[in-house]
């Protein structure tokens, strides 16, 4: 291999025999650091753990149970459409109201299709009502159950066929993970930035007393110099520990892939997802399995390690084109444009 080669990450074979686990690990390298090729093994050391990534996203992928035709006209055959939607119009609603479904079926891999296979992802809220339910011999009305309603709908993976679909869940999972570990390089960088810069001004302040020159700090009541100036050595020798632990850790490109190599390896923490079933009556109240009229609705339960991020539940769905409105025109609010 030469040496431009080896500059450019264009020599060796990366995870011989497998051409799938060797482009993912291009893909997070490209989306993180392309300067990681400058590592001479890099690749070598991504590959167990984009190995392992790859496995829990094909799992996840493949816990979805399988697709259900979206459309009004198979709202009363389904549970899971039932359960989600009040009424059949509400589907139509929900696909018309997709931009991402529109902008896919308005795009040339999906301009030919008569059918579209996505996931269908809401959140699942849960709430007590009072209702009648047999006690023995006695009818009460006053008994509490659990209603379930999903809202904040959203439609995404778009592909042409259920398989399709499901690898294409499979790289979104990777993607995920790549952006965690993004994230956490990126915090880690604030965090090195903000340590640096209080080690800067906790020895500024420090110099300024040692020397009698208390400054603005000398407008305060009940100040003590001597007391002020351990105060401020404690603070420096802590931020200082921190400081050489977040170092010890490593820096620049080693510290990169690290961090990368930490979240593919974390993969079910950063990504959770888990089988969910449970029983609905005709009201969506939850009921046993055994009760007359029970409705199994099988979904996939996910969160991510993102801040503020809830739980979120979907189904992959079948979606025939001709159940989706076409986007129209608003040519009032194009005018007012003008």
């Amino acid at each position: 291999m030469g040496f431009f080669d080896w500059l450019l990450g264009s020599g060796g074979e990366v995870c011989p025999g497998n051409e799938r686990l060797a482009g993912a690990v291009e893909r997070v390298i490209d989306a993180t650091d392309p300067r990681l090729r400058l590592l001479g093994n890099a690749r070598e050391r991504l590959c167990p753990a984009v190995t392992r990534a790859l496995d829990y996203a094909d799992r996840v992928a493949a816990s979805l149970p399988p697709c259900i035709e979206t459309s009004p006209q198979n709202w009363a055959q389904s549970p899971v459409l039932r359960a989600f939607f009040v009424r059949p119009p509400d589907v139509a609603e929900a696909l018309a109201g997709s931009r991402d479904l529109q902008d896919f079926l308005a795009s040339t891999a999906g301009a030919g299709l008569a059918r579209v296979c996505c996931v269908v992802a809401a959140t699942r809220s849960e709430h007590t009502v009072l209702g009648s339910a047999l006690e023995g011999e006695i009818l009460r009305h006053d008994v509490e159950q659990k209603a379930v309603g999903f809202r904040h709908f959203r439609l995404f993976g778009f592909a042409a066929t259920e398989d399709a679909l499901r690898r294409r869940i499979a790289d979104i999972v990777l993607e995920g993970l790549v952006i965690a570990a993004l994230r956490d390089l990126a915090v880690r960088q604030q965090q090195g930035e903000r340590l640096v810069f209080a080690q800067r001004l906790l020895a500024g302040r420090l110099q300024l007393l040692e020397q009698s020159r208390a400054g603005l700090d000398a407008l305060e009541c009940n100040t003590y110099n001597g007391r002020d100036i351990e105060r401020l050595r404690a603070q420096l020798d802590a931020n200082a520990a921190e400081l050489h632990a977040l170092d010890s850790a490593g820096k620049g490109l080693e510290a990169t892939l690290a961090g990368i190599i930490r979240s593919l390896d974390d993969a079910e923490s950063v990504i959770h997802a888990e089988s969910l079933a449970f029983y609905l009556d005709a009201m969506n109240i939850l009921v046993p399995p055994d009760r007359p009229g029970a409705a199994e609705v099988p979904l996939l339960e996910f969160s991510t390690a993102t801040p503020g991020s809830s739980r979120r539940v979907a189904f992959l769905a079948a979606v025939p084109r001709d159940a989706v409105a076409e986007r129209k025109m608003d040519w009032s609010a194009g005018m007012r444009m003008l």
